[in-house]
């Protein structure tokens, strides 16, 4: 599909960056949301009228069967991404996922398999990854400018995805059940984990982790989590929570045996603070190259170009964030560590 505008099909609202990559896919020259397939046809068809998508369907196979398409926008809950995965795989059409990759790590390999056989784009939307001061971060990390690293922080929060809603209507939501992939742990956590897997390079030897409802009574997925992943030569700390009232810086930051820098923003400008020798250092990010602007962006070239995806939303890289994140699961519910290289 080299020239042609890319048709896309967007399967289930249930994730609430559903408008905002909608209108992202909109906005693009080279593509075209054609339809929405969401069990809520009502709620399907009000958004389809205010973002101009012509048809909605009440499930993601009628959809593919009746629409000539190229690829299908998942933002359906995470336990139900490898499903649209293989029904995307079973018609050749490239999959753009929201982050994370999937519930569990079995689940994200028969994706990446599912993808790999059909021989399919799957990428996995980490907004992340369009941060040009992350890739700032990394090459400073790659030139030695702190030492080795021994230490990484990465904190997300806010007061919870559906905190507009009143608290029977969030316990209703997927975003707080287990089954469904729900809690702060696979939705925020995951963020801490694909970066400190793409700066260190190799994986976790442990995963410990607490995770509980500390604010939230309802469902039984946690609101707040911490995990510490042990690599090699350094810990990650990986912070989440959906009871946060107000700003905290979330970084990441890196501490080495010669400075220390955290990723962060001056007066609008993303770069870097380089801290050595008691001096510190703004350094602003350089601008990324068209096809890393952002994920709608990165996939679109994928697709029609070819153009290879960067490490951190490819499949192979996020099944094992993936299992980072299992492990993490894991070690909250029974208190021990453990080893994600095993999951």
């Amino acid at each position: 599909m080299a020239q042609e505008t890319m048709r896309v099909g967007v399967v289930s609202l249930a994730h609430v960056h559903a408008p905002g990559l909608i209108r992202a896919f909109q906005e693009h020259p080279h593509a075209q949301v054609v339809a929405i397939a969401h069990d809520d046809r009502e709620r399907a068809q009000s958004l389809a009228a205010q973002l101009n998508v012509p048809r909605v369907y009440s499930d993601a196979a009628t959809m593919v069967e009746k629409e000539d398409l190229h690829a299908l926008l998942c933002c359906a809950p995470n336990a139900q991404h490898d499903a649209v995965v293989e029904l995307a795989a079973a018609r050749r059409l490239a999959v753009f996922v929201e982050k994370p990759m999937a519930a569990t790590t079995d689940q994200a390999r028969r994706m990446a398999a599912a993808a790999q056989k059909a021989g399919i784009v799957l990428m996995v939307n980490y907004p992340s990854t369009w941060n040009p001061a992350l890739h700032q971060a990394y090459q400073l990390l790659r030139e030695g400018a702190i030492g080795q690293p021994v230490y990484f922080r990465w904190r997300a929060g806010h007061r919870g995805p559906l905190a507009h809603l009143p608290p029977d209507q969030q316990a209703q939501s997927w975003w707080h059940q287990r089954v469904w992939g729900g809690g702060a742990l696979l939705d925020f956590c995951c963020y801490g984990a694909n970066i400190s897997l793409w700066w260190f390079e190799e994986m976790p030897l442990s995963v410990v982790g607490v995770a509980d409802r500390l604010a939230k009574p309802f469902g039984d997925a946690e609101d707040n989590a911490v995990l510490v992943a042990r690599y090699p030569s350094a810990f990650a700390v990986l912070e989440a929570s959906w009871s946060q009232g107000g700003a905290v810086p979330g970084g990441p930051t890196v501490i080495g045996t010669e400075g220390a820098l955290t990723v962060t923003q001056r007066n609008g400008q993303p770069g870097v603070v380089l801290t050595r020798d008691g001096s510190e250092e703004f350094i602003a990010a350089v601008a990324l190259p068209s096809h890393l602007q952002n994920g709608v962006a990165h996939f679109i070239a994928a697709v029609r170009d070819g153009t290879p995806l960067h490490a951190t939303v490819s499949p192979s890289f996020n099944v094992a964030v993936q299992a980072i994140l299992e492990a993490g699961l894991k070690a909250a519910q029974t208190g021990t560590a453990v080893n994600p290289r095993l999951l």
